[in-house]
């Protein structure tokens, strides 16, 4: 490739990774997007061209054009130009499979949690020396202000999106899978197709080694429902990591039967934030993380496996995890307001929501309060999943909601923030308007010295929290 290439809604965070990757490799770039911020001022300043206009770029001389799912049928015109100009047109899966085409690849998969282990297997085989080309979902400071750069390494990692079906297009060395959780249903439209889905990413007769959380509900159930007539390639291994009273059922059986010594047992149990682990030759080994919450502990075991299958031994991926840096969104905090600890995460699905929620209420361990300002993703999400979003954010000790972000989606007639309060307790919930300063007289109001406030949710909630903290009293 010799560019220029045109990156189409370049400021979102895989777009921005994937022209990052590009200027690693001097390729000049060009990109689009409504709206200029942090992101796009950063690509800036390290050479791309940056148009808010899209009729206003010029597609003479353009080597490719990447895009989007978010890129819809609302930019039609722009589509039909650039194939009547013959300019070939990738989908960014589609680029950064190309990017990565002469290394070894480490894919992550899951519903919830690829960003965070990614983030960790990527600083594993940074520290190690290894030099991967990495590709993150997410504001990491392994990589400053970027989430994707270029290695000179063997390996290749990165976050493996399941949203659009994508990521069944590649199969990499490594396949780690996290969960399956019912996200993304308005493209799958049913559960079954989600789980096949993740089944052919699993891909048995693909060569390769296979990570799996086995202890995942989502997981099992494919395991034990899927796998009865499987093939699997001669250059298989799976590692399934699981507790000991998984490996006497059934399903594990009839696995262990089909793959014989290519299947490695991660037997696994979790006391007091500290998860103990044993496989192959590595026994009772104790694994800590900085950060509070069963989830990271266990993303942390499987990225942990994920390294020992590209050559890092258990011991030293260990010492690394122990100081894992962690991502932007992920409980990040934001700073002190009164007394008040602000927080940011970014989860938008129930299971995400109910795991921070339960791993902050059990770090106040009932000495203040969780006052959770929470901002719905997407009409269509909210229309699937509204009764689970209610459930999970029931959890909080006080919860106020924010209008939805609509993430480029149209409205959908009925639903809305309002939508929530017939599932929830009218006295521990209130809906916010949207506008940050009468929003911000409601939510102070709220707070009390010793609280945690956090502000949960995929779109621009932090921005409240950082506005808060402008406020200082």
């Amino acid at each position: 490739m010799k560019g220029p290439i045109l990156f189409l809604g370049i400021g979102g965070s895989g777009m921005s990774s994937l022209a990052h990757m590009a200027l690693d490799l001097k390729l000049p770039v060009i990109g689009y997007d409504q709206k200029n911020s942090s992101i796009t001022e950063y690509l800036k300043e390290r050479g791309a061209l940056i148009q808010n206009d899209i009729s206003s770029i010029p597609l003479v001389g353009i080597e490719m054009v990447v895009y989007s799912s978010a890129i819809n049928d609302k930019h039609k015109q722009v589509f039909d130009e650039i194939k009547s100009k013959n300019i070939p047109l990738k989908h960014r899966s589609e680029f950064m499979h190309l990017l990565v085409s002469n290394q070894r690849s480490i894919s992550v998969a899951g519903s919830h949690g690829k960003t965070s282990t990614t983030t960790m297997v990527s600083q594993i085989l940074t520290e190690v020396g290894m030099d991967p080309t990495i590709m993150i979902g997410g504001d990491t400071s392994l990589l400053e202000k970027r989430g994707g750069k270029m290695g000179g390494g063997e390996f290749a990692v990165y976050e493996s999106d399941e949203s659009d079906g994508t990521f069944l297009k590649h199969k990499a060395s490594i396949r780690l899978l996290t969960n399956i959780d019912n996200d993304h249903l308005d493209y799958y439209k049913t559960r079954e197709k989600l789980e096949d889905a993740f089944l052919e990413y699993i891909s048995f007769k693909t060569e390769g080694d296979v990570v799996l959380f086995a202890s995942d509900t989502g997981i099992k159930e494919v395991l034990q429902n899927k796998t009865k007539e499987i093939i699997s390639s001669p250059q298989f291994r799976l590692f399934l990591c699981l507790e000991d009273k998984d490996t006497k059922s059934e399903w594990y059986r009839n696995l262990e039967t089909k793959l014989g010594n290519h299947l490695i047992p991660v037997i696994y149990q979790i006391k007091e934030e500290i998860l103990n682990f044993s496989f192959l030759e590595f026994k009772n080994i104790n694994l800590h993380l900085p950060y509070p919450g069963v989830h990271y502990l266990t993303n942390g075991l499987v990225a942990l496996v994920g390294s020992y299958a590209a050559g890092v031994t258990p011991k030293i991926s260990n010492e690394i995890l122990f100081r894992y840096i962690g991502v932007k969104r992920r409980q990040e905090v934001l700073g002190l307001w009164n007394g008040v600890i602000v927080m940011d995460d970014y989860g938008h699905h129930p299971t995400e929501i109910s795991m921070v929620i339960r791993s902050l209420k059990n770090k106040l361990k009932s000495k203040g309060k969780l006052v959770v300002l929470f901002q719905p993703h997407r009409y269509t999400r909210t229309q699937l999943l509204l009764k689970e979003l209610a459930e999970s954010l029931s959890l909080a000790d006080s919860l106020l909601i924010l209008p939805i972000y609509s993430a480029g989606e149209s409205p959908i007639l009925g639903i809305s923030h309002e939508s929530f309060l017939p599932f929830l307790d009218h006295q521990n919930t209130e809906l916010l308007k949207g506008e940050m300063d009468l929003d911000l007289l409601v939510i102070k109001n709220k707070l009390q010295k010793g609280d945690i406030f956090l502000c949960l949710g995929a779109g621009n909630v932090r921005d409240w929290g950082l506005r808060l903290l402008e406020n200082q009293p």
